[in-house]
């Protein structure tokens, strides 16, 4: 089994098993854009460590046996959007306009409720 040599910032290097060490890949649209990050508890001090990590350091990680968590991008986010984003005074209106509307109870009285 692999030893991880990782570093504390209160206790300095330590060693590490494999399943003691959490990498967290969260994917972004563009592979460079991706956010990846290691984490470990520090088997001195208790403290959770968590730091960047680079494609490679996910590579060495890996192959020392370290499962990676993989979080991926909603399809939300793959869509283009066109306009400007929504702001304080676009939700005020449709609060406003909803308090005087109030089309979807219409709709249920007309449905009898059903």
């Amino acid at each position: 089994m692999a030893t991880i040599k990782a570093t504390c910032p209160m206790c300095g290097d330590v060693d590490l098993a494999p399943r003691q060490v959490h990498v967290r890949v969260v994917e972004a649209i563009e592979e460079c854009d991706s956010r990846r990050t290691y984490s470990f508890d520090c088997p001195v001090c208790r403290d959770q460590i968590t730091k960047s990590a680079d494609s490679e350091v996910v590579r060495l990680l890996t192959s020392a046996g370290v499962r990676i968590e993989r979080v991926p991008v909603p399809a939300e986010a793959r869509e283009s959007h066109t306009g400007a984003p929504i702001g304080y005074d676009d939700l005020l209106d449709l609060v406003l306009f909803l308090e005087t509307h109030d089309l979807l109870a219409a709709d249920m009285a007309s449905a009898g409720g059903r």
